[in-house]
């Protein structure tokens, strides 16, 4: 197998099985790899690098994974008030980036866990730690594919 068939394959099975989630975990796993890819940013401005492709990742998820899904008419007030810690997310990661500022990430970082750590805690336990076992034997199977192909 290829390593573009083992990518393909491995992201159709989390495809497959992320459609079964209900939309609390998904907000939890989403949460994960924004805070994931700005700790990963903020290690790239440590290091003297612009961290482009994690700071895009997290501006992705902030915007089509967290922002776009409110629903203001259910949440209403509270809707509002993600919606607007949301967009200074997204701004403080453009200023951080523009300023190569890793205090500026570890600022978002700080705001979103607190979020995050409340969403685990409503959302389903059992369906979670199935994903985050997926997860894991899934990195690590792409990780055994690719480098079965590329030996």
């Amino acid at each position: 197998m290829n390593a573009r068939a083992a990518r393909a394959y491995a992201e159709n099975e989390v495809d497959s099985s992320v459609a079964s989630y209900e939309p609390g975990q998904l907000v939890v796993l989403v949460y994960e790899r924004v805070i994931d890819h700005l700790k990963i940013g903020k290690s790239a401005l440590q290091g003297g690098d612009y961290g482009v492709e994690s700071f895009a990742k997290a501006n992705d998820l902030i915007q089509k994974g967290l922002l776009a899904c409110l629903d203001a008419s259910a949440g209403e007030e509270i809707a509002m008030n993600l919606g607007a810690i949301y967009e200074w997310s997204l701004r403080e990661i453009v200023k951080a980036r523009l300023d190569r500022s890793p205090e500026k990430v570890q600022e978002v970082i700080d705001v979103l866990t607190p979020l995050y750590e409340a969403w685990l805690s409503l959302a389903p336990k059992e369906q979670l730690h199935s994903v985050q076992d997926h997860q894991s034997s899934t990195k690590s199977g792409q990780l055994n594919s690719l480098s079965v192909v590329n030996a």
